[in-house]
């Protein structure tokens, strides 16, 4: 039975995650009796599930055998009774819960790496589920030998290594160890592909359940090279300001294949430190809106965070709607402040103009065309210039006595007044 020892160091702690089923009581007994040269320290962890009647046997049983060689042996009660009385799956939340713990043992126990027994099977189920599934698109298609989590390693020695050489290994050693007769029903997507599928697949004679290894590792390969590839999107395309908005062209997004979006979207989501994940469905529907003609809208990703689209930009930013300006009244020449902008009024202008008005947008607004007679709507001029919504509430227009739009944030001066009123957009360094 072969146990990969190069995953972890001499002087590491490291503490195993054993159920008492085969595998994980063989590797115990490896590393007890014939490694113990490879580690510092052996703790073992135990989670009692209390799911089936078998549960307190189980947990006394691996008490006793720590006791008896002298391990430091934990325990940690699960409730899951009220799941299962709902009658819905309880695998993933299991698993959270465990790690959960895990989490917070390998902290109290100052310890280095946390060992499971994945073995080749596992792996190979892995993967088959995986491709089955469609949950392969973002992530390794099968088991990493280790990974990080938190301020510790995980590392899972056995991935080498078949079911039937565990056995061997059990058989020949005498390991005590106790089955669980639930790995047996097939009612569960696991259990089927592990007792039903892949054993029918290895039954015949022109197919090999283990070529899934070879596609695991073509796949991983191409998945490497993506998150390269978004990684040179980011550093070429991707505008991060001061607030931590993430900003690129709406065309170069869209230029992207699917898989990059998404890879794309799961980095800048980590980046921002939102602790939510979305499915491939949920990427695809928003794809297709990005894709499309509308000029803008938002998508909600959080109370806090959203995607929104304003014409030609891709802007994934916090939800803080910005203040209603106050409508301020110029009674003399200055230089005045309005949210963004900055707007000087010249001591040219004769005092019979004033008081002039600055305030924001109302609907209906319109304003006199320079060089030729008619009027023009603002909104058709905010539209023409492709001002989204946020920047469309914050722009001042500033009134003269009789109510008459005389300016226009940076994109329109009454040639009237274009000697005396100057409006600049300010920098976000300038504010």
């Amino acid at each position: 039975m072969k146990v990969n020892t190069s995953l972890w160091k001499e002087t590491d702690h490291i503490v195993l995650a054993v159920s008492t089923g085969v595998d994980s009581m063989c590797l115990l007994h490896r590393l007890l009796f014939e490694l113990p040269h490879t580690y510092r320290k052996l703790t073992c962890l135990h989670v009692n599930h209390g799911l089936r009647q078998a549960s307190q046997e189980e947990e006394q049983f691996i008490k006793d055998y720590c006791a008896q060689y002298s391990i430091s042996c934990y325990i940690k009660h699960l409730d899951l009774s009220d799941l299962v009385a709902q009658g819905k799956s309880i695998q993933a939340d299991a698993r959270y819960k465990r790690y959960e713990w895990f989490d917070i043992m390998m902290h109290d126990l100052e310890a280095d790496v946390l060992v499971t027994a994945h073995h080749l099977n596992d792996q190979l189920e892995t993967i088959f589920y995986r491709v089955f599934t469609g949950r392969s698109t973002r992530n390794s298609l099968g088991i990493a030998d280790t990974a990080w989590r938190h301020n510790y390693k995980i590392c899972r020695p056995l991935l080498d290594t078949f079911k039937d050489n565990i056995r061997a290994y059990q058989q020949s050693h005498h390991v005590p160890y106790y089955e669980d007769h639930s790995n047996h029903d097939n009612k569960y997507t696991r259990n089927d592909i592990r007792n039903r599928i892949l054993p029918m697949i290895d039954n015949n004679v022109d197919l090999d359940s283990t070529q899934l290894l070879k596609l695991k590792s073509w796949h991983d390969n191409q998945l490497r090279l993506t998150h390269q590839r978004v990684e040179c999107f980011i550093n070429a395309n991707i505008h991060k300001d001061s607030l931590g908005y993430f900003q690129c062209n709406r065309d170069e997004f869209n230029a992207l294949d699917e898989i990059s979006k998404m890879v794309l979207l799961d980095k800048l989501i980590e980046d921002i430190q939102l602790d939510k994940t979305f499915s491939e469905k949920n990427y695809q529907q928003w794809f297709e809106q990005i894709s499309s003609q509308l000029a803008q809208f938002e998508i909600t990703l959080s109370e806090k965070w959203i995607i929104q689209i304003a014409y030609d930009k891709f802007i994934l930013m916090a939800k803080n709607k910005k203040p209603v300006l106050d409508e301020q009244i110029i009674t003399h020449a200055d230089t005045y402040r309005f949210g963004s902008y900055r707007i000087t009024i010249s001591s040219d202008l004769a005092m019979q103009h004033f008081p002039l008005t600055i305030r924001t947008r109302r609907n209906g607004d319109k304003f006199k065309l320079n060089g030729r007679n008619g009027h023009k709507k603002v909104s058709r001029l905010l539209i023409d210039y492709k001002i989204d919504n946020d920047a469309r509430a914050q722009m001042p227009l500033v009134e003269d006595q009789q109510h008459n739009i005389i300016a226009i944030g940076d994109l329109y001066i009454a040639e009237a007044y274009d000697k005396y009123i100057k409006i600049n957009k300010l920098e976000m360094n300038d504010e």
